[in-house]
């Protein structure tokens, strides 16, 4: 039964390589010659050899070298390459020296043991060259996919970067300065360090809005956001708080550094020229401190912020563009502000029994200051911001 194929004998004797020519022309297949290794690697490079028939004549001619060169041409496809010694290995090879062989035929095989082990080998190309194929869609199926993979874990750090940060300052925002916050109060109660805070808030920025415009009002907001960033230090975590509130958590700081902290910023936003129109906008801070365990209020994330936020108001109640600490207010009027906060289920008041124990001795100590046997006063109606 013929078969069809394209073969390339390869050999230096050329009476075997006719002969060897002849017997695959008759079992169907189409023959090329070539006399050396050099012929033979430009007619695989040009020509669609599907097969290599070597014939090992002796001499000069090297079968398995040529088997080697000829294969390493083949990167896109498979060429299966036989040995035909019909005087048996030249040079006594060993087995090890054979890889590069897909089939040997040795002395006295005839036309049928030729056609069926070279159908054979055509088989083998065939799944071979598939495999190949199937291996090179895979590759690219899986490029595409790495390359959509990459893109996704970029989408996804820019979702994370936009999910805790603040589209118009570019500093974090609510969400993540509160999560920030009860990790680094967990720190500080854990190992008694101090842990400060401070809200800043612009003066008269409904004014300011109105009377500069809404793009001014946005100006301005990042410039600040700018100079709050300048004078923290990098363990500091700086946050817009709300609309016109910035907030700064700051590890490892006490009364002390807090002050000389919120003097600084003033001193910043004092010097920084808010301009519009060519003249120069008077923008003014208040700020408001409060800090952790000096502040003995101070018993939770929430409380924290609560404290620091109450003595922003004293600020503003004393005419704006200055800081207050919680420790610097009246003990009448912390008291009241602690009255405020009644009932076990207040969401400002810790859950955990110690957080309360602190707050009730609290309670007691500011109270004491502030003779609780009288009325506790309210606080004043908060000024307009």
């Amino acid at each position: 039964m013929p078969f069809r194929a394209n073969i390339l004998v390869v050999g230096a004797e050329e009476g075997a390589t006719t002969r060897l020519a002849a017997m695959l022309e008759r079992v169907g297949a189409t023959v090329q010659q070539a006399p050396d290794c050099l012929t033979a690697m430009a007619i695989v490079k040009s020509d669609g050899v599907e097969l290599a028939v070597l014939a090992d004549c002796g001499g000069q001619f090297n079968p398995l070298e040529t088997a080697r060169v000829l294969k390493s041409l083949r990167r896109d496809r498979y060429l299966p390459v036989m040995l035909v010694a019909e005087k048996g290995l030249a040079g006594g090879a060993e087995p090890e020296g054979l890889e590069d062989l897909d089939d040997v035929l040795g002395p006295g095989f005839d036309e049928e043991t030729l056609r069926w082990r070279l159908q054979a080998l055509l088989r083998a190309k065939r799944v071979h060259d598939q495999l190949r194929e199937v291996r090179g869609e895979l590759e690219k199926t899986l490029a595409r996919e790495n390359d959509l993979l990459e893109q996704l874990r970029e989408d996804n750090r820019t979702l994370k970067v936009r999910s805790i940060t603040d589209g118009l300052t570019a500093l974090y925002n609510y969400r993540y300065l509160m999560e920030w916050l009860k990790t680094e109060f967990k720190i500080s109660r854990r190992y008694g360090h101090s842990l400060s805070m401070i809200i800043v808030d612009v003066d008269f920025f409904k004014r300011i809005n109105d009377e500069y415009g809404h793009p001014f009002g946005d100006l301005a907001l990042k410039e600040i956001a700018v100079v709050l960033k300048q004078c923290a230090r990098e363990s500091d975590l700086v946050a817009r708080y709300a609309g016109d509130e910035f907030a700064l958590v700051c590890p490892r700081t006490g009364h002390k550094e807090i002050a000389a902290l919120a003097k600084r910023i003033l001193v910043a936003s004092r010097k920084h020229r808010f301009e519009s129109k060519g003249g120069r906008v008077p923008l003014t801070l208040s700020l408001g401190t409060a800090t952790y365990p000096d502040d003995p209020e101070v018993v939770s994330p929430e409380l924290l912020v609560f404290l620091a936020d109450q003595a922003l108001y004293q600020t503003k109640r004393g005419g704006r563009n200055g800081v207050t600490a919680w420790h610097e207010i009246e003990p009448e009027t912390r008291f009241a502000i602690r009255g405020e906060l009644k009932g076990p289920n207040h969401p400002l008041l810790a859950n955990d029994p110690k957080s309360r124990l602190e707050l009730a001795a609290a309670a007691r100590l500011v109270g004491a200051a502030a003779d609780p046997a009288s009325s506790c006063p309210r606080t004043p109606d908060e000024p307009s911001r």
